[in-house]
């Protein structure tokens, strides 16, 4: 985890997928990581056949000249980062790029939240819905469209009344004595629950924040709606999530509709 050593970035090499690489461009300019560019040539799984037959050439012709242009992006960021191209070939290119960051030891996955037709705020990609469901690392899922930050300078962390497990207040804390974030701690709950809910905030972040959290606690049934108000609100660069081998519902409405990417944190 953090400090990030290495941030791998799935690619298909589409535009949504460049909007998420300069996210990860600005991150690793923050510990000097290095890149992992991962790409996928799909396979069928019967026969392991290419779905789109080609000569090896012309996939590493195509995807080398792809890969200058990302690191023509790189220059253009005025960064000295390093780049390092992984091909493979996979029948699930979700599967794969898990399997990738496990041997990769990567620690952080950027990836963008689109499917190839491009419909941003209504679908999430299948790969990345792999990838997103039973994260192997931290994973930082950046909407194609949203505006692009510098680094993560301002965090959300939701909590819950119930809330044991907190690896996403875990990472937004080492995030923060790192770079001097600013985190808030919200808890959205109904009238009834605010005392509850501002001791539950004030115990966290004594145990993880010595004290230099925002708590704010936020009145209303409809978390994801309330969640996503206050993004915009405050401007964050990040809403933290706990991941739990799956994505509800709420979870995945807020990575289709935040106006900040959404950091996926494993237990």
């Amino acid at each position: 985890m953090y400090p990030w050593r290495k941030i791998l970035i799935p690619t298909d090499f589409s535009t949504a997928a460049e909007w998420a690489f300069d996210g990860a461009v600005a991150l690793a300019g923050t510990t000097g990581a290095e890149l992992l560019i991962v790409h996928i040539r799909t396979t069928w799984s019967s026969d392991g056949a290419l779905r789109f037959p080609a000569d090896d050439s012309i996939y590493e012709y195509a995807e080398e000249v792809e890969i200058e242009k990302l690191r023509e992006r790189v220059r253009h960021a005025n960064a000295s980062i390093p780049i390092r191209k992984i091909v493979r070939k996979a029948s699930d290119p979700g599967a794969e790029i898990c399997s990738t960051v496990g041997e990769e030891q990567a620690d952080l996955v950027v990836i963008a939240t689109h499917a190839r037709h491009h419909v941003a705020h209504l679908l999430i990609g299948s790969t990345t819905m792999r990838v997103l469901t039973d994260p192997p690392a931290p994973i930082l899922a950046i909407r194609y469209g949203t505006k692009p930050r510098r680094g993560l300078r301002r965090l959300i962390v939701p909590v819950h009344l119930q809330q044991t497990s907190m690896p996403a207040a875990e990472l937004a804390a080492k995030i923060a004595g790192g770079e001097g974030s600013e985190v808030h701690l919200v808890m959205v709950c109904s009238d009834a629950d605010v005392s509850a809910a501002e001791a539950k905030l004030a115990e966290l972040d004594q145990a993880s924040f010595g004290g230099a959290a925002v708590k704010k606690t936020l009145v209303g049934s409809d978390v994801e709606r309330e969640l996503i108000r206050y993004v915009d609100h405050i401007g964050a660069d990040a809403l933290f999530v706990n991941a739990r081998h799956d994505l509800g519902g709420v979870k995945q409405e807020i990575i289709r509709k935040t106006g900040a990417p959404v950091m996926i944190v494993p237990g």
